[in-house]
Formats: structure tokens, sequence, C-alpha cells
């Protein structure tokens, strides 16, 4: 074959429905916007940036990661914002950022118009599969070098185009086979139409590239997991999405196996309890008064950081070898919102489980409420303030900490393969083999091995399990993959604004399981370049 130079040309705005696309070579100094391929070590350096799955940030730092998906954690179950801490506690994160109380209100007008929120999950999501499809339609133009690299690179990429095109299916579909799907973007071109199709056929291109991805990386020799460049999948890489994606889907048997793939790859559990990079760094008093106005020691304690910086050099999550993919988003707004009732009450051993004590339980929230920084800095937070404060808005999710504040795992984890083993040996009536997973994974949270013991099978325990280690952020694809696979009837119900300013404009906001809002809204601009009709519940 005759090499020829191929021009990677990123297209100034080529069309926003497929996101925007810059600074994609370390190799090209030219930052213009276009930059040339020529050489097959430009794509194999290409699959290895780390930015490919941070958050779809284009350039990183130490601990640094973009926001991504900051929707679902906003619209789920896991959070809550009563209407007495949006206007008495003033959380800093809905004042300083005005679409996110949009977010948290389910309101329309934002999702649909607002191109921050279409910024965080769709935009993204699209110029990472315009990556990855610049790699694939290159790889046979540009100077070769082994057939391994070839095969590896092109693993690679397939792996990429399928994990973005399932996120975005969980965010904007329906879970229904039947149901609008999102097409599947297999090509670089700004002109090209793109079908929306049905949930199914996304799902046969996702599992088709899967395989392709699978088949390349066994070639290139990719089979065993790569603990130093985690940002380069693997074959177990490959059978942790799969999967995830196959429990999303409900076919339990397909996730079963292949989640047993995935830990014969990375099976290796933290004991988080003994890990220093996991202690709290207390960084001011937080002091409580009685109804006499007098300090009450048995409410006292400290409002908390955690230590667990996100170390992003060499392409490597230095300080926890249980994430399999490091996707990461870091929630530039939502850090610090208080945890839901129902989550905080999941925890129903708050002594001896240490991602209660370590990851949740940090006072932060309250540090970062303005309406309360003049009782924290003073004598302490009064007894008519106590009045409508719950202890639920003292507890945020801080497993990891990155510059721009608490970052939360989009990618798959060992724990999140072990709980998948566990729900599908559940669902298969093996209680007590379900029961067995679940102690192996809770003896390296626990502080007392006897508590770490005290569980069953049942697939409600499995579930209540999951949410506990895997966080709030993950309730809104928990909720929809429930109410599509098993008819879970999981609602959303919270108290919302309808006046920022009137606590008497409060009402309640009801999304039943049946809603076809589960599908989020498609930005409007980006709806009218594709010609899509708008999701159901959003015209």
């Amino acid at each position: 074959m005759k090499h020829r130079l191929v021009i990677f040309t990123l297209l100034a705005g080529a069309a926003l429905a497929f996101g925007s696309c810059s600074d994609y070579l370390d190799e090209t100094a030219d930052k213009s916007g276009n930059a040339y391929i020529y050489h097959m070590d430009q794509l194999y350096g290409l699959m290895g940036q780390a930015s490919l799955y941070l958050g779809g940030t284009e350039s990183f730092t130490q601990g640094s990661a973009g926001a991504f998906m900051q929707e679902q954690y906003l619209m789920g179950d896991g959070i809550r914002v009563s209407p007495d801490f949006y206007l008495k506690g003033k959380p800093s994160m809905f004042t300083s950022a005005s679409y996110a109380y949009d977010m948290y209100s389910w309101e329309d007008y934002s999702l649909k118009n607002d191109y921050q929120v279409s910024g965080f999950t769709w935009k993204k999501a699209y110029a990472q599969i315009y990556t990855f499809n610049t790699v694939l339609e290159n790889l046979d133009a540009v100077q070769q070098t082994s057939r391994t690299t070839y095969d590896q690179v092109k693993g690679e990429a397939c792996f990429g185009r399928a994990f973005y095109h399932f996120l975005l299916l969980t965010q904007y579909c329906q879970w229904q086979e039947d149901a609008l799907g999102i097409g599947y973007r297999d090509n670089t071109s700004s002109t090209a139409t793109l079908s929306r199709e049905t949930v199914g056929y996304t799902l046969e291109r996702i599992y088709a590239d899967l395989d392709s991805a699978e088949v390349c990386l066994t070639r290139a020799g990719r089979t065993a997991f790569d603990f130093e460049r985690t940002t380069r999948p693997t074959v177990p890489t490959v059978c942790a999405l799969r999967a995830r994606i196959a429990l999303y889907r409900g076919d339990y048997d397909t996730a079963l196996t292949n989640a047993e793939r995935a830990l014969e790859g990375n099976g290796e559990l933290e004991i988080i309890a003994q890990n220093p990079n996991y202690t709290p760094m207390p960084v001011m008093p937080l002091n409580y008064l009685d109804e006499n106005g007098m300090p009450d020691a048995s409410k006292s304690g400290f409002i908390s950081l955690p230590m667990t910086m996100m170390t992003l050099y060499n392409q490597a999550t230095l300080q926890c070898r249980e994430i399999m993919l490091p996707c990461l988003s870091a929630d530039v707004s939502t850090w610090c919102i208080p945890l839901s009732e129902s989550f905080y009450n999941l925890f129903t051993d708050k002594v001896n489980d240490a991602r209660w004590t370590l990851f949740y339980n940090s006072n932060y929230s309250l540090g970062m409420a303005n309406g309360l920084s003049v009782e924290l800095m003073g004598a302490g937070i009064s007894w008519e303030t106590q009045q409508w404060l719950e202890p639920w808005d003292a507890a945020s999710y801080w497993h990891f900490y990155s510059q721009w504040g608490a970052t939360n795992v989009v990618g798959m984890t060992t724990a999140e393969m072990y709980l998948t083993k566990a729900e599908c040996l559940a669902r298969a009536g093996q209680e007590g083999e379900a029961a067995e997973v679940l102690k192996t994974l809770r003896r390296t949270r626990f502080t007392d091995q006897a508590a770490a013991d005290n569980i069953g099978g049942t697939v409600q325990e499995v579930l209540d399990e999951r949410s506990r280690e895997m966080g709030p952020f993950w309730r809104f694809y928990e909720a929809k993959r429930l109410n599509g696979a098993e008819n879970a009837g999981i609602e959303l119900r919270r108290q919302v604004l309808t006046d920022l300013s009137d606590i008497n404009s409060a009402t309640e906001l009801v999304i039943p399981a049946n809603d076809p809002r589960w599908a989020l809204p498609i930005n409007e601009v980006e709806r009218q370049l594709l010609g899509w009709e708008q999701n159901e519940g959003w015209e």
C-alpha cells in the first residue's frame, strides 16, 4: 500500500450536532484548528490520551477532570434540596449556577435551550465519538508500523465509540427497544444525515463495536488488565462495559458472564479504612447550640474534605486500582448537594461502614451554604436553624476529590462488577452465592468484619448495597434501568420552588415511573440541525 498524507481538518463548528473538537494531537504543535496525521504512532498516541475519558475535557493537569453527566446527578433521587435549605441555607452550588436548580426542578426550557446544559453530556460525548471515528477512518491511510499496533488502536477506538454511544442512549432515550434511539455516528462527515433509528438498533451497533474491540485487542495481546495505562482499554475493560450494558437491558446471563470475565482481569478491592489517602481533612469546627444557646457537644464535629485527590499523570488513577476505566466527571456545581432522606437512610450502619464515615459524612454541604456562614463562623448553628435543618442536609458524596470538587467515576469499577455479579445471582435465585459476593465487597468497606457479613443476598439487598457503593450520581440511571427491565415502579418526588424567592411557592414535583421524560430532551439547536423530533414529554 502506498502511504499518503492524511489531513485531519477540524471543521469550525462541524455541525453543532456532533460537538466540537480541538487539540487532539500532543505531537502536533499547530493548535489553530488543523492537525496532520500521517503515521500510526500518532493514532496510537491519540488513543492513549487521558483526556478521552476525563469528562470530555480537552486538557488536564493533576487532579482535573471535566464536568460530565451532571444532569443525572441533579435529576435523580439520591440528592435533595428542600425549599428551606434553598432559601435559608442559600447553597452556593445553586446560587452560583442558574442552570443547576432548573435541572433539579426538571425545568424544560433550560434543559432544552441552555447550551451549557447540552455541553455537559451531549456535545462532549459526540466530540469524543468524532475522535474515535477519525482514528477508524484513518487506520488504513497512514504509514503503518505493526499489525499489533494496528489492532490495538482499532480495538481501543471501537471500544470508545461504543462507550459514549451507550452513555448517550441512557441519557436521551427511553428504555424500550422499539423507542427512538440515537442512531450510530460512524463517520466524521459534517453533512451526513444521522437517523435516530430505534434503541434496539443503537444497542446492536454498540455490541458490534464491542465484539470488534475484543477481537482486535485479543489479536494485539491486550488480554490482561493494564494497571499502568488504565485509559487504554483491554479485553477485561470490554467485558466490564458489556456487563454494564447487559445489566441495564435485563440480560442477566450475559451480564454475569462478562462481569466474571472482567473480575478475572481485575478483581482487586481496596481496604478503604486502611488507606491513608482516604483520611478526611478537617477544615473548620462545626458547632451546634442547644435550646439555651449553649454548645451541644453530642452533635458537634468538623466540616471536612477528603484527601483522595485524583492523580492523573501518566494516564493512571494512582490511588485507586479498582477503577477499570477512569472516565471521570468533576461536578463543578453539584459537589456539595445534600443527600436525600431515602439515600441517607440506606446507611443502616453508620458506625462500621467506612464508606459513610469517609465518603459521605463530611458536613461539607453546610460549609457551602452561604445562609449558614454567619452561624458557622460565630457561636454555632442555632436551635432555631436546627428546626428546619435535617440530618441529611449535612451529608454529601465525596469519594474522590479533584481541583474542581467532588469527582464521580463514570467508567466501570471492580466494585461495580462484584455488584453486577451479585445482582445476577440474586435474580437467578442463588441468594446464598449473591450474599457471599456482597460480603467479599463489604469486608473491604467495613471496619468490623461481623458487621460486614450482616447482609443477605436478596435482590433488594443487592440494590441497596449498589447504591451505597456507587453513590447518588447513579440514581437517575438506576431508576431508569430498573423501571425498564424490571417494571420496578420507581418514581421521583421532591419539593421544588416555582418562585425562587418565596417559600410559599413550594410544590411537589412528581415524575412517574412510566414518564417519557426519563429520556432527557435534546437541545433545540442540536435537534433542529439533526432534523429530529423532540423527545416525548418535552415538546
